[in-house]
């Protein structure tokens, strides 16, 4: 039995990368909300990384499963989530999905 998915949002950091991360709590995560929700998104989190890190700020989403994300990114709002990113990073994102097969 499946016990969800998560996906890690990750954004590099470089000695000139940008992250406004005003907008992103203000602005793109509710956005994210509001199109993926319906899909099964559960809850997400955003953590700012330590200055020795080699990303800014990790977003981590909890899916039903892996299928519901899968489903999520079909949707045509979800080129507007992908589209704002300009909007908030000068860096593109790395993403890392999987099933959840462990919890605590």
């Amino acid at each position: 039995m499946s016990k969800g998915a998560t996906v890690s949002v990750l954004y590099p950091k470089t000695a000139s990368s940008t992250f406004d991360i005003s907008y992103y709590l203000s602005t793109h995560m509710p956005l994210v909300a509001d199109t993926w929700t319906k899909y099964g998104l559960k809850s997400w989190s955003v953590t700012q990384l330590s200055v020795d890190a080699p990303y800014s700020v990790h977003a981590l989403m909890e899916w039903e499963s892996q299928e519901a994300f899968a489903e999520a990114l079909k949707d045509e709002g979800t080129a507007k989530v992908m589209g704002d990113v300009e909007n908030f990073s000068s860096e593109k994102p790395v993403l890392l999905q999987g099933e959840v097969i462990g919890r605590g």
